[in-house]
């Protein structure tokens, strides 16, 4: 004999019920609590980076603060904020080297 698990007053499922219902979440979902962050079409565009390429050949330094506030920008909109220092490091070396072939050149 086994010993009864629900009090004597509450009325056992049927197993037809328990067959039928459906499950908490549908199958194939990600269990997270805002799915619409992993979304990548929910976020905000990621700024240009083609104002850092101007901004750096005009200086060095309003190059700095560009790149800065559009990669914090990005970071804000969930998205990296690397792409702006390498385009910011990529446009200071170009210059150089454009630099340096030029007065070897009149030199």
């Amino acid at each position: 004999m086994t010993y009864p698990t629900a009090p004597p007053w509450a009325i056992p499922p049927s197993r037809r019920e328990a067959a039928d219902s459906e499950p908490w979440t549908p199958p194939g979902r990600l269990l997270v609590a805002y799915p619409e962050e992993l979304d990548p079409t929910a976020r905000p565009p990621a700024p240009s980076w083609l104002p850092v390429i101007l901004w750096t050949l005009l200086g060095v330094l309003p190059g700095v603060v560009s790149a800065a506030r559009r990669a914090r920008e990005a970071r804000r909109g969930r998205h990296e904020g690397y792409p702006y220092w390498i385009v910011f490091g990529a446009t200071v070396l170009t210059t150089a080297a454009l630099i340096i072939a030029l007065l070897e050149k009149t030199i």
